[in-house]
């Protein structure tokens, strides 16, 4: 009878870890070095993905940064309009919001979230690439979730040059390996998969996620901010990830050396 009662303790003590893990979160820093030729000043990225039903606090976010980027499942079905609003004043109050949707966000209806997010000032990246901080060579891009589109990436890269400088999003990173072999991206972002969200050891549905880097090119896949189905994490904690974006070394020895001359 004892190792009866010692074994209900032990679950509900292992299922009180896996909702304390689900609902706190851990900032993830790191230095990226974009290829390309642009030309910049170092700027911070707030990149944070798969909030799906949990609550943005202000306190959450302490660092300055110079731009967000949502990428996907903001939301899904039976998420409070309030509290997406109050989510969306969290993040742009920090900074002018980029959004790309995921495979869960239109369960609250497509046309209904693209009025909440631009009423917010959310840029929506539907399969294109815009300009950051009036630069034309330092270029956000940013896909559609791959399911609901045909030539999505094609479109996306429409007015991207080869010599350009790219930060590419995508709801899913099971994109990444074509568009590193097809077109020019310095930083790959994404999230969808939750680290595998219930981990043992090291075994989960899918890879814990991690920031990989590789012939220059760097790799972000999130473990993702919120959870689905269940409000419970194992082994991939939730996080969000800050990012110090620089460009190329060469491109900033050049210019170094240009201005000294």
């Amino acid at each position: 009878m004892k190792w009866i009662i010692r074994m209900a303790l032990a679950g509900v003590g292992l299922l009180a870890w896996m909702f304390r893990s689900a609902h706190t979160e851990k900032k993830r820093v790191a230095a990226v070095h974009l290829s390309g030729d642009a030309q910049f000043p170092p700027f911070k990225l707030l990149f944070i993905s798969d909030v799906h039903r949990r609550k943005l606090r202000h306190k959450m976010f302490s660092d300055q940064v110079d731009l967000v980027v949502i990428g996907g499942d903001f939301v899904e079905h039976g998420v409070p309009e309030q509290r997406i609003l109050e989510n969306l004043k969290v993040l742009s109050g920090l900074a002018p919001v980029y959004y790309v949707f995921g495979n869960n966000d239109r369960e609250i209806g497509e046309g209904r979230l693209r009025k909440l997010l631009e009423e917010q000032g959310v840029t929506i990246l539907d399969d294109e690439s815009v300009e950051l901080f009036g630069n034309p060579k330092l270029k956000l891009t940013g896909i559609d979730y791959f399911a609901f589109r045909e030539n999505s990436i094609e479109e996306a890269f429409r007015t991207v040059d080869k010599h350009d400088s790219v930060i590419f999003i995508s709801h899913t990173p099971f994109v990444f390996k074509h568009v590193k072999q097809h077109y020019p991206a310095s930083l790959l972002m994404a999230g969808h998969t939750h680290g595998g969200q219930i981990r043992l050891g090291r075994f989960g549905i899918f890879e814990r996620g991690s920031l990989d880097v590789s012939e220059g090119v760097t790799e972000l896949v999130s473990n993702g901010f919120g959870t689905t189905t269940l409000p419970l994490r194992l082994g991939a904690k939730a996080e969000f990830h800050i990012l110090e974006i620089y460009p190329s070394p060469a491109v900033r020895d050049l210019a170094q050396s240009s201005s000294i001359g």
